[in-house]
């Protein structure tokens, strides 16, 4: 067996990595003041990293960076989560399409790995470490179309994998996180196939994944004050 070779990391990307698990971990709630020079002396890093790695997570709509003001963790409801979703619909089955039609070349080795990771996750029950994956395999799919004007697009969308939690909503989604992981695969057997059916999946698959977040968050909503869900990544 062959390993894949693992792609360097600047400490950009490693600031946004860390800055993404506290958000899925719940230290960091939608609402969240992020302060640049306590963030930079915590994660041991210049200010400039970490204001670069703030500008591409604003970039992406999980945080809200204002000139010369507080940047703070973005805070969604259930409307711009449905329109984000609206959104996903087009650009990610074009992501799909472009991608397919360049694996014979890239290979998925990328892919796989996150795969790995989010399936290692839903076994272990740590959903921080599963968004975090889903996170990257969905960033890796928006490299592997080689458009950058798509994957601009496609970045501006990029918390939709997780965007409930930027609802103030971090108990799992009522599925089966292992089969959500094993969707993943899934999408990278239909790009194996051709353009047109891993566009048609992935429309397939976010449509399934829209249902999910929106049933969350209208029960969550909607359940009396004082009570809580039931934390399970499998119901």
């Amino acid at each position: 067996m062959t390993l894949a070779a693992i792609a360097p990391q600047t400490r950009v990307e490693l600031v946004r990595q860390a800055i993404l698990r506290h958000i899925f971990n719940g230290d960091f709630n939608p609402g969240h003041r992020l302060v640049e020079a306590t963030l930079a002396k915590q994660l041991g890093v210049s200010q400039a990293t970490v204001n670069s790695a703030l500008q591409d997570l604003h970039a992406q709509g999980i945080v809200t960076k204002v000139l010369n003001r507080a940047t703070r963790v973005s805070r969604f409801g259930q409307p711009e989560i449905d329109a984000m979703f609206t959104v996903r619909m087009t650009l990610e089955p074009a992501a799909a399409e472009a991608a397919a039609a360049n694996i014979e070349t890239l290979g998925v080795d990328g892919l796989r790995s996150c795969f790995e990771q989010m399936r290692m996750a839903a076994e272990a029950h740590d959903l921080s470490r599963f968004c975090l994956a889903d996170y990257s395999f969905h960033q890796e799919l928006y490299r592997l179309s080689c458009n950058r004007f798509l994957i601009q697009a496609c970045q501006a969308i990029a918390a939709a994998p997780f965007a409930y939690i930027l609802c103030d909503c971090h108990e799992p989604l009522p599925t089966d996180y292992v089969s959500l992981a094993n969707d993943h695969l899934e999408i990278i057997n239909a790009l194996k196939v051709g353009p047109q059916p891993a566009a048609e999946f992935m429309r397939q698959k976010i449509t399934i994944w829209r249902g999910w977040s929106m049933r969350a968050l209208e029960k969550r909503t909607s359940r009396p004050e004082g009570t809580t869900q039931t934390e399970t990544l499998s119901d």
